[in-house]
């Protein structure tokens, strides 16, 4: 529903409408140690300082000179560098209004809403070469994938379909966009698929249409359960794709594919409660998240689905992966730290690829979430 401030944003003048985007995330003048000054550093999301509303913070990669670098009411979600590592796109969260993508230096000054519509907008990231950024909308009824310059103009839905798109990513060389879309069979059962399309929007391709690939018992056919294939994520040379299926209805738990860039040979790569599996820099291995020994850990496995091995051996609470290191030799993660009911905040850890080396970044109350190494030339 479109919200009061969203109209007098349509209503009013440009230069108003910067001033009420820029206020939504102000920027603290005194932020005079923040990651503009750091080059290897991360961005993350933290409610310590607020206990209300989770803001953005950077820190060095030892986890020293914590600044917060946004000062808002609203709560900020999923930051993501550019390529160069000069800005951060970030989604703002908030109960009474639509859920909008905001842009700003590292530093956190210039913070502009860049999306700036009716609706919500997630899922937002840039092209490779950083002059796009793509990101699902629901400003036309449902969600749909749309495109935008980098600098906010130029907003292009590329989907046109009555069902929900998200997720969108480009491919390693940006000539295309993965993104997940439901569907429905005959008997009106929703599944989700992974899709395809050159990065104008043409030649929209479903990639696990069918679920012929699935190596699941022959008794489930008689079931009318539905497929959810979801979490896409690229080797580094953007030949093949990882991802998760699972079946609604039953209950065998995720599995993990990989397929070609085009579609074909898919392998079954692990079973068991399978969550967000990404390709290690090298192509070698995946990594992934699973639930198999009674807490969320993070684990790495080969792509021929030998040599299982856990890496995040002795950490505290379930573990949430976040991202490697841009040359390879790191992880970003967080874990639960504390116990329920009261004393158990989401914290930062970093490790060695391996999983040794582990080390807890960041302390004391509040969660911090969605850790983000930033790039560096």
């Amino acid at each position: 529903m479109e919200s009061n401030v969203d109209r007098m944003k349509l209503e009013l003048p440009v230069s108003i409408v910067v001033s009420l985007s820029l206020s939504a995330c102000a920027h603290a003048p005194d932020a005079t140690s923040s990651i503009e000054e750091q080059p290897q550093s991360i961005a993350f999301v933290s409610d310590k300082e607020t206990r209300v509303s989770r803001q953005i913070f950077t820190m060095k990669l030892d986890g020293s000179r914590q600044t917060r670098i946004t000062h808002s009411t609203i709560d900020f979600i999923d930051p993501a560098f550019s390529p160069d590592g000069a800005k951060i796109l970030a989604t703002s969260y908030t109960r009474d209004s639509s859920d909008e993508i905001y842009m700003m230096n590292t530093d956190g000054s210039q913070c502009v809403n860049v999306s700036n519509a009716p609706g919500d907008d997630h899922f937002a990231s840039f092209s490779p070469d950083g002059r796009s950024i793509v990101f699902s909308s629901s400003r036309d009824g449902n969600p749909e994938i749309y495109v935008m310059d980098s600098q906010g103009q130029h907003q292009t839905r590329l989907t046109h379909n009555e069902m929900i798109d998200h997720s969108p990513q480009y491919t390693p060389d940006g000539s295309r966009i993965v993104y997940c879309s439901s569907v429905a069979d005959e008997s009106g059962q929703f599944s989700y698929d992974i899709h395809i399309m050159n990065a104008d929007g043409s030649h929209a391709v479903c990639l696990t249409a069918g679920a012929s690939y699935h190596v699941y018992p022959p008794f489930l056919q008689q079931w009318n359960v539905s497929v959810h294939d979801l979490a896409p994520g690229f080797s580094s040379d953007g030949s093949r794709i990882v991802f998760t299926s699972y079946l609604v209805g039953s209950f065998i738990d995720q599995e993990m594919y990989v397929m070609d860039l085009d579609g074909g040979n898919f392998r079954l790569i692990a079973a068991s409660e399978i969550l967000a599996p990404l390709f290690t820099p090298d192509n070698s291995r995946i990594v992934f998240r699973s639930h198999r020994d009674g807490k969320f850990d993070l684990y790495e496995i080969g792509l021929d689905g030998e040599n299982l091995r856990k890496l995040t051996v002795g950490t505290p609470g379930h573990v949430f992966f976040s991202q490697f290191s841009q040359d390879g030799n790191r992880i970003l993660f967080y874990t639960e730290v504390g116990s329920y009911p009261v004393g158990a905040f989401e914290k930062i850890w970093t490790m060695n690829r391996d999983g040794s080396g582990q080390s807890q970044l960041t302390f004391g109350e509040g969660n911090d979430t969605y850790p983000r190494f930033r790039p560096f030339n």
